[in-house]
């Protein structure tokens, strides 16, 4: 399958969907990472705040104990109220270290610092990664001894602020999750919703045969009615080529008749009064080929009545099989006796129900003459023919077999034989290929199951053919 037979096949509803959906992740993930950002940003500006009132206030105290450390009473303060691990360090104005952590990390290189302006940077400490801020804090405090610009460093630790930005991107993550889902149930609903014509319009084709060719009449959206006008103007051509292809046929039937009988009304008195040997065995060639002419064209003449466009103007009405199918036997005993067969009807209705609602008796007598006639024709001299008719019952219609212990037809070319114009023994000269194909036609007019299956003993054929109750 190439590429574009595999774009056709593609879903129009997994389309619409993708298409749908997609755009709607991707924004997802676009508000997701901005969201992240926001909250990284916001909590970046409360700790850098925190952190220069730390530094002032840390700075404050060295300077007014003379550089002693921070009191454990106010290490545990700031624990309690930031939950982060507080390091600092006091240089003095002469670079000396005054008091805090010596080894906290320096500031990155090349950045110069400007009075009373903080840096914040981040950095590694104690296997922690910290947020550090250093700044400049003039100092003159005579009882300290300190004078000039000290140098104040801060780092705090930073789980606090990363829990705190992962509980906020859990729970929008959370409540995106939920709007996707339902955003893509309403979206599915919504489709499918949107492509109910469609589905419409496809059990409305598939409703069509060559029986109903009658335009689509449902309504459509905008969108597809150019496709339904379309599809209309197709089944308009299609029914006018079939109903002239088969007024055509019917009407060539129906003219040859005429002129084959004469010919071979002709042929048959030429042959009757001629002496030569040659000119008689010519005479039965011509004799012979006129009947099967004659035959074909019979035979195209009942397959176009039965055709579905030579059945619209059929009337279906309740009709009597048993009648029927005793009254064409009988007719065709003299023809079956010409050819040395033995054609019999089995009644076996047994009371029951042998009629069925929507019949016609033309064509279901069509259909069995041809039966008959197949089991005739191929029929080996001696060959028994047997037409049954089994009654239907509560669940089952009628059925009508024709059963005969003749050569058979092979299982492989049952299916085939039923097409038009199929011959299986092309030595033999009688038969046209149409019969079965005619039979067809009139089992599917008659929504009747038609099977072909062994005869007796597994000899012979058996047409069997199963009409609804």
């Amino acid at each position: 399958m190439n590429e574009n037979a595999t774009a056709i096949s593609t879903s129009l509803r997994a389309r619409l969907l993708r298409w749908l959906l997609l755009p709607g992740f991707l924004l997802t993930f676009g508000l997701l990472a901005k969201n992240y950002l926001t909250v990284s940003e916001m909590a970046n500006r409360i700790q850098d705040r925190l952190l220069v009132a730390l530094a002032v206030t840390i700075s404050e105290h060295a300077i007014n104990s003379g550089g002693d450390l921070l009191s454990r009473d106010i290490e545990l303060l700031l624990e309690q109220f930031t939950r982060e691990n507080t390091y600092y360090r006091v240089q003095g104005p002469d670079g000396a270290f005054v008091t805090g952590d010596f080894g906290l990390p320096r500031l990155p290189e090349g950045v110069t610092l400007e009075p009373g302006v903080p840096h914040f940077y981040n950095a590694h400490y104690r296997n922690e990664d910290v947020r550090a801020v250093t700044m400049k804090y003039l100092v003159a405090n005579p009882s300290s001894n300190i004078y000039g610009w000290v140098i104040i460093d801060v780092s705090q630790t930073r789980r606090e602020r990363d829990n705190l930005i992962y509980d906020e991107l859990l729970g929008s993550t959370t409540d995106f999750l939920v709007l996707m889902f339902l955003g893509g149930v309403f979206a599915w609903i919504g489709v499918s919703r949107g492509l109910a014509p469609l589905r419409r319009l496809q059990q409305a084709i598939r409703r069509r045969s060559t029986d109903d060719l009658r335009p689509i009449r449902h309504a459509m959206p905008k969108e597809v009615t150019e496709v339904v006008k379309s599809l209309n103007a197709l089944l308009a051509r299609l029914e006018s080529s079939i109903t002239a292809n088969q007024r055509f046929i019917a009407d060539a039937s129906h003219q040859l008749r005429t002129p084959l009988a004469t010919v071979q009304a002709e042929a048959e008195w030429a042959l009757r009064n001629a002496s030569n040997p040659e000119d008689r065995q010519a005479l039965e060639r011509i004799v012979d080929q006129t009947r099967q002419t004659a035959r074909l064209a019979s035979q195209l003449l009942n397959l176009a009545r039965v055709s579905p466009e030579g059945r619209k103007a059929v009337r279906y009405e309740k009709t009597d099989l048993l009648a029927l199918a005793a009254s064409v036997t009988s007719g065709m005993v003299r023809q079956a006796i010409r050819h040395d067969i033995d054609l019999g009807f089995d009644d076996q209705s047994e009371g029951m129900n042998c009629q069925i609602e929507t019949g016609n008796e033309v064509l279901l007598q069509e259909m069995l003459s041809n039966l008959i006639d197949n089991a005739i024709v191929y029929g080996t001299p001696g060959t028994i023919v047997t037409v049954r008719l089994i009654g239907g019952g509560v669940a089952v219609g009628p059925v009508l077999e024709v059963e005969d212990n003749g050569p058979g037809i092979p299982k492989e070319d049952r299916k085939a034989v039923l097409e038009r114009f199929v011959r299986l023994d092309e030595q033999n000269g009688q038969g046209c290929g149409l019969g079965l194909a005619i039979v067809r036609e009139v089992a599917d007019a008659h929504r009747a199951r038609l099977t072909l299956e062994d005869g007796k003993d597994g000899k012979g054929l058996k047409v069997r053919i199963e009409f609804p109750l």
